[in-house]
């Protein structure tokens, strides 16, 4: 009799600890804002290094810092979300401006120093992956910053 007595006490025990066991409080996950850097350049009224918010569009970026009056805003997506530490172009506009997206092989072979090789690298490239910003242009294999600098005045998406 003793001896159901313990392993009853036992179980009450047991089932009283695991009735009051409760899960911690789930914090609410307020939404942190992360501030990073990046550069702008080009057309932009502010240029140079910018404090932004992580995960704000080109828009946004427009809206915020403004733009001078001969940005060329069809050489951006507008909804591209922008990422720290990155560099952001804004060309001015430009009486010829060549559409990375639908330009064709002539076209693209009118930028000094462009040749039938590169134009089907850049058509192959964009095939594959459509431009989402004019600096992915150095995507393309023999393409690198300084023929970037060089032609993305002329280029828009």
């Amino acid at each position: 009799m003793k001896r159901l007595k313990i392993i009853g006490l036992i179980l009450l025990s047991a089932a009283s600890m695991i009735y009051s066991y409760r899960q911690p409080e789930k914090l609410e996950d307020e939404s942190v804002t992360t501030e990073v850097t990046m550069i702008l350049d080009g057309a932009f009224k502010t240029t140079g290094t910018v404090t932004i918010e992580e995960g704000m569009s080109v828009g946004d970026l427009i809206d915020t810092y403004g733009v001078k009056s001969n940005a060329n805003l069809k050489a951006i997506d507008k909804n591209h979300i922008v990422h720290g530490e990155e560099t952001l172009y804004l060309p001015v506009k430009s009486k010829h401006t060549i559409s990375l997206n639908h330009a064709t092989k002539e076209e693209f072979m009118t930028l000094d120093g462009i040749g039938e090789k590169t134009a089907d690298k850049i058509i192959d490239y964009r095939e594959q992956t459509p431009f989402e910003t004019i600096e992915d242009i150095m995507n393309v294999s023999g393409i690198g910053q300084k023929r970037y600098e060089k032609y993305r005045d002329q280029l828009c998406l």
